[in-house]
């Protein structure tokens, strides 16, 4: 009997190690491959290692590459084993900071920024499913909320220490990405053994394997649509704060530290959420409530005003991402959902630089970046339809 219970309780506990190595996968793949090179930008400019016009294309690479790693990542880990994959895609990130930190061609870069963003979303889409699937169900909502606040503590790293370091030279700061990126890969590197992440049973409540069912496609549909509500905030904010609403450069960067640490609470607040409401109002929740702070951020305001919008807008993207994730797990059996979450990731990846590229150019003709958080936040009230309409769909 006492064996009995012992078993069960070990099975019931939250794999807070696996949990961990996900966190980890999250701050590399997204926090540091994609996030960190905003800080970077300048650097290179006044080190002359590259123009504007061709950081901007390094950018866009680093984009495609995400695209391709979306597309591609689910396929990958059905060959080779998700722990393999991951470990490779770790080692990706950390060489393509490493092998940046001297002045070079512009095709070096653009390779190792195209596979910094291949791998960046391989990490991404194999490594929270693969530490998900080890979770029992009622820890899951704790252990994605674990796990995606890496993408603030990520932002906010790069965000505090990236200044300091650009100060002794812009190599120092690809240098310092890529240590922490291998000693993020040495910690998780056991933790992906295959013999570690066999996933959880097959119960009812994982759902039943098969096709994606419609619902989970609505989701899929909502999250790519929403995709253009993160562009204003995450692309625009801070030269909006600057230049548009005449604060300077100094608050901007106060109000980017405040977007990062929304971040890093924001997929605690979703766990929240899911667990006291269901993942189906908790992400229709969150969506709204984003499209909400993207129409007040469009608004001549205060500081404070300001500062409650960084704040909520940094919690609220993350927590959507953690919380689309979570709620396809309620849908599809777990054997489905990577793939899920891969389509969903890739969608994601499509509509934002869409959104991108049609924002930058609405901005060039209106000369103004209110207009593109009203159509962000209009974005995101079509992906609330789409969430709604799921559960329909699901009867």
């Amino acid at each position: 009997m006492s064996v009995g219970t012992v078993s069960v309780s070990a099975t019931d506990r939250m794999p807070w190690g696996l949990v961990l190595a996900g966190a980890m996968a999250v701050i590399v793949g997204l926090g540091f491959a994609r996030f960190s090179y905003a800080p970077l930008i300048s650097g290179m400019i006044e080190a002359g290692w590259f123009t504007a016009s061709q950081t901007a294309h390094l950018g866009a690479a680093n984009l495609l590459g995400y695209l391709l790693g979306a597309v591609t990542a689910s396929t990958l880990a059905s060959r080779f084993g998700g722990g393999a994959t991951l470990r490779t895609a770790l080692v990706v990130v950390a060489l393509s900071f490493l092998f940046c930190v001297f002045d070079g061609p512009f095709a070096w870069f653009f390779v190792w920024r195209l596979l910094a963003g291949w791998a960046g979303a391989v990490l991404m889409v194999v490594g929270p499913p693969t530490a998900l699937a080890m979770t029992p169900a009622r820890h899951r909502p704790m252990a994605a909320a674990w796990i995606f606040s890496g993408i603030g503590v990520g932002v906010l790293a790069a965000a505090l220490v990236m200044p300091t370091l650009l100060a002794f030279g812009v190599g120092w700061g690809w240098f310092a990405l890529g240590v922490v990126s291998l000693i993020l890969t040495a910690f998780s590197w056991q933790r992906w053994s295959h013999s570690r992440i066999t996933p959880l049973g097959t119960g009812a409540d994982h759902g039943v394997a098969g096709p994606v069912p419609a619902a989970a496609l609505l989701v899929i549909a909502a999250y790519g649509v929403s995709a253009a509500g993160f562009v204003p905030h995450t692309l625009f904010w801070v030269d909006f704060i600057a230049r548009e609403q005449a604060m300077g450069v100094g608050v901007a960067s106060v109000q980017w530290s405040l977007f990062a640490l929304g971040a890093i609470v924001g997929p605690f607040i979703a766990g929240w959420l899911a667990r006291r409401n269901g993942g189906f109002a908790a992400l229709l929740l969150v969506v709204l409530v984003k499209a909400v702070v993207l129409f007040l951020s469009a608004w001549p305001g205060m500081v404070l005003l300001i500062s409650v919008c960084s704040l909520l807008a940094g919690a609220l993207a993350p927590a959507m991402v953690s919380l689309t994730s979570g709620f396809l797990t309620s849908l599809v059996h777990l054997t489905v959902h990577r793939r899920a979450w891969g389509w969903a990731t890739a969608a994601f990846a499509v509509s934002q630089a869409i959104a991108a590229q049609g924002m930058a150019a609405m901005y060039a003709v209106l000369d103004s970046y209110a207009p593109l958080f009203l159509l962000g936040g209009a974005a995101l009230l079509g992906g609330g339809l789409l969430v709604l309409a799921t559960r329909w769909a699901g009867r």
